[in-house]
């Protein structure tokens, strides 16, 4: 993902410090009464926060705090709360994608060596930097997905993940190191074939319009700075001013002027955390969705290589009759049995892979429109909000504006 710049120029300080107070951060909370067409009523909520840096130097690394309320009977406590450092969500979403071949695991964000060796070098008690605050809002949207997902919701290392503090083992570095490295898939399933173009067709106008936002968010911020750099000099401009109603009008407009920068940097971190990062979601749960496309692929691989493995052995057979090498039957129409149940168990994997992405490809499709219309809506509601209270402020500034002359 193109990173967005979070802070701005020196001259923009004063809009940016106002923003932050009034911008406010989403809420990381994963639900399960959504959890599509699970039967599974009971309730799993999932928080992420207060990430908190342990130790100094190249030895430091940050731990998020991770609560959870549930009414799943499998957990020792309703109530949890554990501190978990990043490699613990990498190695979760490593487990369930080795675990669940077929389901659309959703994403955590990608390892970062740059913004994880900003954090080390940070000083001691220095606030979390913006590289942080965007992974613990991360970490929380995908435990929100898993926890949401009628199948792995209930697993037991997102349980062990929940209720201890011990360390996760790390996947199979065999199954992390392949997926996700493939492009467009070919399938001789005509109804695959076509989800996997409308796949192909949807990354690459997500990624377009991912940056196209980014730009926006980019823009907004630098429209904040030059706001605030006018108020600025629009203030000082008031200073030098001999005439006292005009130097207060002055004075009141820059303030009016400081107000709207603050409003647009405001926006600009709602254009970001509640749009462009889900975007970008989506974009990791794509490349998920092309995962869970190879897998298929692998068992249909799997299942092709053992009908091959069978007729080999049955030609066997057939040439050990003609030979007349009675003693080296038997064992070779064992192994005609053995190859005969190792086809028909690669052939139920590749059809339990097949139903089972035909189901997370229509689930996939239902939560997209959920998901983008809660995002259009508030991305709206926020930009209509924004623009009234930027109304007002002109309109109280307005009746000042004209006094100035009757003063």
């Amino acid at each position: 993902m193109t990173e967005v710049a979070m802070e701005a120029d020196d001259s923009g300080a004063a809009a940016q410090a106002a923003a932050a107070k009034a911008t406010q951060r989403p809420k990381l909370t994963s639900t399960s009464s959504e959890a599509g067409d699970d039967k599974d009523q009971h309730k799993l909520e999932i928080t992420v926060g207060q990430p908190e840096r342990v130790g100094d130097g190249m030895s430091a690394y940050i731990v998020y705090k991770v609560q959870s309320k549930t009414t799943i009977p499998t957990f020792k406590s309703p109530d949890t709360s554990v501190m978990r450092r990043y490699s613990d969500f990498y190695n979760l979403h490593g487990h369930l994608v080795e675990k669940y071949a077929g389901v659309i695991v959703p994403p955590v964000p990608p390892k970062d060596a740059i913004g994880t060796g900003v954090m080390k070098f940070k000083n001691a008690g220095s606030e979390v930097t913006p590289f942080i605050e965007r992974r613990a809002a991360a970490l929380g949207r995908f435990l929100a997905r898993v926890a949401q997902h009628p199948v792995l919701r209930k697993d037991d290392m997102l349980r062990l993940f929940l209720e201890s503090e011990d360390r996760l083992p790390k996947p199979k570095s065999s199954i992390m190191s392949v997926l996700g490295k493939l492009g467009g898939i070919g399938d001789a399933d005509e109804w695959f074939d076509d989800k996997a173009r409308e796949i192909d067709t949807l990354e690459a106008q997500l990624k377009k319009t991912h940056a196209a936002l980014e730009s926006l968010v980019t823009k907004r911020k630098e429209l904040s700075v030059f706001t605030s750099t006018f108020a600025e000099s629009l203030a000082a401009l008031a200073d030098a001013e001999e005439v006292q109603a005009l130097t207060k009008a002055m004075h009141q407009l820059a303030d009016v002027e400081a107000k709207v920068a603050a409003l647009h940097f405001k926006q600009a971190n709602r254009d970001f955390y509640d749009f462009s990062e889900i975007m970008h979601d989506y974009l990791g749960l794509i490349s998920a969705i092309k995962d869970c496309f190879y897998q298929r692929q692998s068992a249909h691989k799997a299942w092709q290589s053992a009908e091959g493995t069978l007729h080999k052995k049955k030609d066997n057979v057939t040439k050990l009759r003609t030979q007349g090498k009675t003693e080296k039957i038997d064992q070779a129409e064992k192994d005609v049995t053995s190859a005969e149940e190792q086809v028909a168990s690669a052939k139920k994997d590749f059809e339990e892979v097949s139903k089972r992405l035909r189901l997370e490809l229509g689930r996939f499709d239902a939560l997209k429109v959920r998901d983008f219309q809660a995002t259009l809506i508030e991305f709206v509601e926020a930009i209509m909000t924004t623009q009234h209270q930027v109304v007002k402020a002109w309109e109280q500034f307005l009746p000042e504006a004209k006094a100035i002359g009757t003063a």
